[in-house]
């Protein structure tokens, strides 16, 4: 059993092999909204040997997520009172914890930001595992997230020219929607965009539509060589197909940028709560458990494609050059994706203590049951078994384009 633990009032579970996050509201309530930030939370990460790592009273803490933020075990966002490297990462002030309640492995968006990291992506956010402790209760075990900012710690981009896009159907006010494709786009950066910065975003995103659909192989050659960055939408759709995430056809959390060079790269890559699963597909791009055979969901399995024809890949891989570059791409990265696999087994011992807790706090409480496996031990073991058989299905598929 884990040892309790008191520091200046803040009692909890203390886990034996990661650190703890203990936050402590002003006013002793739970953290419950997305819309209202609990100031003055006394914070403090005090690594396994008891040593104090950071503290504050001054952090803003408040919840997040969309579907996530559903679930009993709630996810978190917090801001420090001035930029901070917490253990280890590179400093600043917004972070995320991620609740994974739907992941009873704890691993799988580490696992696929890993991935992302052996790619050429212009940057992935940085991970750590946690436990999480709210006014003396712990909440489990959760992923300490670097959060997608545009700064010159986390994705660096020309305040002048740049430019950071989400696409993602959850929230009914976007931006704006692409002419043909109609996919819903969220401007994140700048922060307060101008008339004329929206106007050119726009322009920008409907143009290459416009190019993509014309039938032209010429509009085509010109999108795919002059107006994209090739290899960033590929590394990116191999992040997804690899991580088996069906989330792009949605679209959910799916991030376009402009480093302020004038072409459109893709990523960061983010949310993995539902990946490495065989899952349903549904017409309107809804991800079902497997197990709700509804006549409109397409099963997805370890042996299929999940995201042929999110976004605008339907368009670009009927393209020879982009469907070869993409092999090609997929075989100079093979030897690094293989070498994560051992990573699993490090992570499932480092998690252990924590996990077993995390499964007695919310065993039995995910309606959903995206994952059947019921305990952390299981479903650790049962990412890894699907991952290496993913490199060798995706292998095949990939493989057999040439």
């Amino acid at each position: 059993m884990l040892a309790a633990v008191c520091m200046n009032g803040l009692e909890a579970s203390a886990a034996h092999n990661i650190p703890t996050i203990y936050m402590q509201t002003a006013d002793g309530e739970m953290i419950t909204s997305r819309d209202v930030w609990k100031q003055n939370t006394v914070f403090k990460l005090v690594l396994p040997d008891g040593t104090v790592s950071y503290e504050s009273a001054a952090v803003a803490v408040k919840s997040r997520g969309h579907s996530t933020f559903t679930k009993p075990k709630k996810p978190y966002t917090f801001k420090l009172p001035k930029a901070e490297g917490l253990l280890g990462m590179k400093p600043d002030r917004r972070w995320i914890l991620l609740a994974n309640f739907m992941d009873h492995s704890n691993a799988r968006n580490s696992l696929a930001l890993d991935i992302a990291r052996q790619t050429g992506l212009d940057w992935t956010p940085s991970w750590r595992f946690v436990d999480v402790v709210v006014n003396g209760k712990p909440q489990g075990c959760y992923t300490l997230v670097e959060s997608i900012e545009v700064e010159p710690n986390r994705l660096a981009l020309d305040h002048e020219r740049g430019f950071l896009v989400e696409c993602d159907d959850y929230d009914d006010e976007q931006t704006f929607r692409t002419e043909l494709r109609k996919l819903p786009m969220h401007i994140k950066f700048p922060k307060k965009p101008t008339a004329e910065t929206d106007s050119a975003v726009v322009t920008r995103f409907n143009n290459i539509e416009r190019m993509l659909y014309s039938g032209k192989d010429a509009d085509m050659s010109t999108v795919i060589n002059k107006l994209i960055d090739r290899d960033s939408f590929i590394d990116w759709w191999l992040v997804h197909e690899l991580a088996q995430n069906a989330e792009p056809n949605g679209p959910r959390s799916c991030y376009f940028h402009d480093r302020g060079d004038g072409v459109l790269r893709m990523g960061p890559v983010w949310d993995f709560d539902l990946a490495f699963i065989t899952v349903g597909l549904d017409d309107g791009g809804d991800i079902r458990p497997s197990r709700f055979n509804l006549p409109d969901v397409k099963l997805l399995t370890g042996d299929s494609l999940y995201n042929a024809d999110a976004l605008w890949f339907v368009r670009l891989f009927k393209d020879a050059s982009f469907r070869a570059r993409t092999v090609q791409r997929w075989n100079e990265l093979k030897p690094r994706f293989k070498a994560l696999a051992g990573e699993i087994d490090k992570w499932k011992k480092e998690l252990e203590p924590s996990a077993a807790d995390n499964d007695s706090l919310w065993e039995g409480q995910d309606p959903a049951k995206f994952d059947t496996f019921v305990t952390s031990g299981e479903s650790i073991d049962n990412l890894k078994k699907v991952y290496l058989y993913r490199i060798k299905s995706l292998d095949k598929i990939l493989n057999s384009w040439k």
